[in-house]
């Protein structure tokens, strides 16, 4: 009878903590959820947006960025790591902006795949860079990392041009349509405050 009673209670504590167990897990998945969502929308909102833009200014300025491409020269001067985010910035920017231009529908033609060679590219040329990340590996190796700045820049500013494009004809429309529309308002408003028509109620 005692070992019926033990057994029972066994049991009884086994189902318990599995069940304990999977509302402890549901509750976990159910929270992990909620918690992505909430981090998708907080990427995604306005401030955050602008903080990121504004922290990313001021890395720029920190790693004395300037608007014009690096030399080779610049490039012999700093270490490997510098050298590295430098490269991966020009290639971030560049694959931004062709992305920016694609949302906003101006014309692309093959700048998103000169980006993904682009990647490709600095992903070579980063494996080599990371041996020694805090010495300067001059050489061939900085003209390659130079000349594909070059080309990155290029990307950005043809793809931020394109954009421009797109939003400059997009806002010469709206121009257009909201002249016509404010036109027909004041025709329809003249007509109404003609003699022999009723007045518009105050």
């Amino acid at each position: 009878m005692d070992a019926s009673i033990l057994e029972s209670l066994f049991l009884a504590t086994v189902v318990l903590a599995g069940l304990g167990f999977l509302a402890i897990a549901t509750a976990g998945f159910v929270l992990w959820r909620m918690a992505s969502r909430k981090l998708r929308a907080l990427r995604s909102h306005g401030a955050v947006i602008g903080a990121t833009a504004v922290w990313e200014a001021a890395a720029s300025n920190r790693w004395n960025r300037t608007a014009t491409p690096a030399t080779s020269a610049d490039l012999a001067q700093w270490s490997g790591t510098r050298v590295r985010k430098e490269m991966w910035i020009s290639v971030d920017r560049a694959s931004a902006a062709v992305r920016a231009a694609d949302e906003v529908g101006g014309p692309t033609a093959e700048l998103g795949s000169l980006c993904r060679r682009l990647n490709w590219a600095a992903t070579d040329i980063d494996k080599v860079l990371r041996v020694d990340p805090a010495a300067k590996i001059g050489g061939a190796l900085y003209d390659q990392v130079a000349e594909l700045i070059r080309v990155a820049d290029d990307v950005q500013q043809a793809a931020v041009a394109s954009a421009g494009d797109a939003g400059s004809q997009r806002i010469r429309d709206l121009t257009e349509d909201a002249e016509q529309e404010l036109a027909l308002l004041d025709a329809g408003l003249a007509s109404i405050r003609a003699p022999g028509h009723p007045q518009l109620p105050r």
